[in-house]
């Protein structure tokens, strides 16, 4: 084979790993009820993890979006596009020409983002790193500044925004003794499990849930209205049965009916009987829906989720049932499964169904995804 051969056949791959990422921009993977894009990806095209977050990465970097009102928005990199569209870059020159760009000053990313991109067509992935490197000195050639007393003794803060699904975004700033205290706690929580698909971001995340949840637990957190910290979901039977209507928190806040079934698989339910005008009529006692016995025997069942291919272990999971109990399903051995939070949630708002075989679950996935395999 002639070299020329060669290198057209490397760009027509690079042209064609281009049109996959716009192909990927346009699905609407969202209906599906995947959390995140590299999980449904994984999942339909039969990847690694890592494979699935690169696609993902580059599809945000290069691919163009569209606006809430309908305006176009340019891709992150367009030189970079227009190079890969050329055949003449790969997707590992993409990655060190995001991270040179990410670190210039704000004013210098889009000459950075062109210069690098020029570099790219000449210098392989590796050389590309040292020479990116060169450039991010020569603009900040005094380094970063030293740190000031002030930053170092600074209060703890905590900024917190809701997003409309009820969950939480932020940043926070510990001083360095609880800060040194937090990385104690989540070290050997987030650490990696085998064949654990979770980056460290994600892996210090489901972290914090848990410590969390141990605060919640211990008996020492603050009570307020005179009860300690709790989630309370008024939902009607019917609601649950049907999966049409609104749970409501006690806070004012409401659920999907999924999202309460997904809650009221592993949480302490507190029964309260309404009247016909929705009035409380009576109000029961906390019970578990799966005690301590049936949890041990879950996980010497089980080991962990059961869902293929996870490494999560029994205590990071929940206690799910197979045939909800609000359409009758027992509190039993052979109605229960372990799962972790992912796989839960896939449950209950994805088309993924799971039955008992011969005393062991078995998952299934939705049509859809059997047909793309």
């Amino acid at each position: 084979m002639e070299l020329g051969e060669l290198n057209s056949t490397v760009a027509q791959l690079r042209r064609l790993e281009l049109k996959l990422l716009d192909d990927i921009s346009h699905l609407e993977w969202k209906e599906s009820g995947y959390p995140q894009l590299w999980r449904f990806l994984q999942d339909v095209l039969h990847v690694t993890a890592q494979e699935a977050k690169r696609l993902e990465h580059h599809v945000e970097l290069l691919c163009p979006k569209v606006g809430i009102t309908g305006q176009p928005i340019p891709p992150r990199l367009p030189a970079a596009r227009a190079a890969m569209a050329a055949g003449e870059i790969s997707g590992a020159h993409v990655d060190k020409i995001a991270t040179a760009v990410e670190v210039v000053p704000v004013e210098h990313a889009e000459q950075v983002e062109v210069d690098m991109t020029g570099l790219a067509r000449k210098f392989n992935p590796t050389q590309l790193i040292h020479l990116g490197e060169r450039i991010v000195d020569a603009l900040n050639p005094d380094g970063r500044k030293p740190i000031e007393r002030t930053v170092v003794d600074a209060q703890n803060t905590l900024d917190l925004y809701e997003h409309r699904d009820g969950s939480l975004s932020g940043q926070f700033r510990l001083g360095g003794e609880d800060a040194s205290v937090l990385r104690a706690l989540l070290s050997p929580l987030a650490k990696p499990q085998p064949q654990d698909d979770r980056i460290l971001s994600e892996r210090q995340g489901d972290a914090l849930a848990e410590i969390i949840g141990f605060a919640a637990d211990s008996g020492r957190a603050p009570a307020e209205g005179g009860e300690r910290p709790h989630i309370a979901v008024t939902v009607s039977l019917e609601t649950l049965q049907t999966r049409i209507g609104r749970a409501m928190l006690d806070d004012g806040r409401t659920l999907a009916p999924e999202q309460a079934r997904r809650v009221a698989c592993e949480a302490k339910i507190i029964p309260i009987v309404l009247d016909s005008k929705s009035q409380p009529l009576d109000i029961g006692e906390t019970r578990r829906l799966a005690d301590k016995r049936l949890r041990r025997a879950l996980a010497i069942r089980d080991q962990g989720c059961a869902a293929p291919g996870c490494s999560r272990t029994p205590h990071q999971c929940h206690a799910h049932h197979i045939q909800h109990w609000a359409d009758g399903g027992p509190t039993t051995l052979d109605n229960l499964v372990l799962v972790c939070p992912y796989h839960h949630r896939l449950i209950h708002h994805t088309e993924w169904t799971v039955h008992m075989d011969n005393g062991l679950p078995v998952f299934t996935p939705p049509p859809w995804l059997q047909r793309a395999g």
